[in-house]
């Protein structure tokens, strides 16, 4: 899938204002953590695009406690792709977090730590 960035914004975000960044206003080392994830984005996420026809065979292997947190307003990867997931895992638990789109770790920071805190925390 290709778009343009107004687009793009609208399908990743809950608040699309929130991913509008002026990356003229960013200090050097934020940008060059945010180039470091894109080339890893590239070079995990590249070919093919977003998907690894041999990812579903594995996840069934996957043996250790599993949690999915993801933006219940995600329109780049929906909650249907999460829920897919959760039953190809074992024992996985996908919770969704409301005003969130494809970033809930950026979007709603407090949520997400609250929700990875109480996982780990359960499964000491």
């Amino acid at each position: 899938m290709r778009c343009r960035a107004p687009e793009y914004l609208q399908r990743a975000w809950a608040d699309p204002a929130k991913g509008d960044t002026d990356f003229t206003k960013l200090p050097d080392s934020e940008l060059a953590a945010i180039v470091r994830g894109r080339e890893a984005f590239a070079l995990y996420g590249w070919k093919p695009y977003m998907h690894n026809p041999r990812l579903k065979r594995w996840l069934h292997r996957i043996d250790r406690p599993t949690l999915l947190l993801w933006g219940a307003e995600d329109r780049i990867v929906t909650p249907a792709y999460g829920e897919n997931w959760r039953r190809a895992i074992p024992d996985a638990r996908l919770e969704l977090i409301s005003g969130a789109g494809h970033f809930p770790h950026w979007e709603q920071p407090e949520a997400f730590v609250d929700r990875l805190a109480a996982f780990v925390e359960g499964n000491r």
